[in-house]
């Protein structure tokens, strides 16, 4: 009976002692685990502080010598024949517009002047890059004024693949106008486009009263702004609008649109 209640007391202490052992592995565990996930939220933290640093990090120091001092690159329109420098030295100018204000004059010397001159033209859109400088010129009332040259170091012809030939001939009789303010121009016609169809209702369609061709076809009711259909819109232009038409006229003609599209059709149906 003695030897049993021992046996029974052993068992005991042998399984108090294996939870004990499992509890403090289990905290063991959990312990390095938190260690784990705090390093990694720390490692984040560092990284995002790291990225940072390299973003506002003092800029490198080169040497002078290195590089090519005010070096930039213009896209413009040349507005005047070649004209030879008058120097030893063969070197050729011309000058680049912009935009319809501001022009830069620019100097070719070398083999750089040859391959200009053989194949560069007034009106040819161009890519051109080189060492910027000023200098002194006296204007009308013989009152010195600054302006700016470039000595071209490399020269490209820039891609009118996205202008209709419409677009570039009037940018040839128009020197004023450059060709990125008829294809900004553009861009403006086409999103006003985009803001009449998506509110055509607060607009006045003026097709079928219009007194004369310079009339507006469509004119916002509270800004003024006009719009004039061209055979020179994109086809989603003229879709969009016959379903529109369509649309409205489905509804009936109590509806703006819809209600001089009527009298229009029917005046067209009269005289056919």
């Amino acid at each position: 009976m003695a030897a049993a209640r021992l046996q029974l007391l052993r068992l005991k202490n042998s399984a108090t002692n294996s939870l004990r052992l499992f509890s403090s592995s289990a905290a063991l565990i959990q312990r390095s685990w938190n260690h784990f996930t705090d390093d990694s939220d720390v490692s984040d933290a560092e990284s995002a502080v790291y990225k940072k640093a390299l973003k506002l990090q003092r800029p490198t120091t080169v040497k002078y010598e290195d590089i090519s001092p005010n070096f930039v690159s213009l896209i413009g329109t040349i507005i005047f024949p070649f004209r030879k420098c008058n120097c030893d030295r063969f070197g050729v100018h011309t000058v680049v517009r912009l935009d319809r204000k501001f022009s830069v004059l620019l100097k070719f010397w070398d083999e750089m002047a040859e391959m200009s001159v053989q194949h560069l033209k007034p009106n040819d859109f161009v890519y051109v890059a080189g060492c910027l400088g000023s200098y002194v010129k006296l204007d009308e009332n013989e009152k010195p004024i600054h302006s700016y040259k470039v000595v071209v170091s490399e020269v490209n012809f820039v891609s009118q693949n996205g202008l209709e030939p419409a677009y570039q001939n009037l940018a040839m009789l128009d020197p004023e106008v450059s060709i990125n303010e008829i294809k900004q121009k553009r861009r403006d016609r086409l999103h006003l486009w985009q803001i009449f169809f998506a509110s055509p209702f607060e607009w006045w369609d003026n097709r079928n009263r219009k007194l004369n061709p310079k009339m507006p076809d469509f004119k916002h009711k509270d800004t003024g702004e006009v719009l004039w259909l061209s055979d020179n819109d994109p086809p989603w232009v003229h879709k969009q609008l016959q379903l529109l038409d369509s649309r409205l006229y489905r509804r009936g003609p109590e509806t703006g649109l819809a209600r001089n599209r009527v009298i229009q059709l029917q005046g067209h149906t009269a005289t056919s």
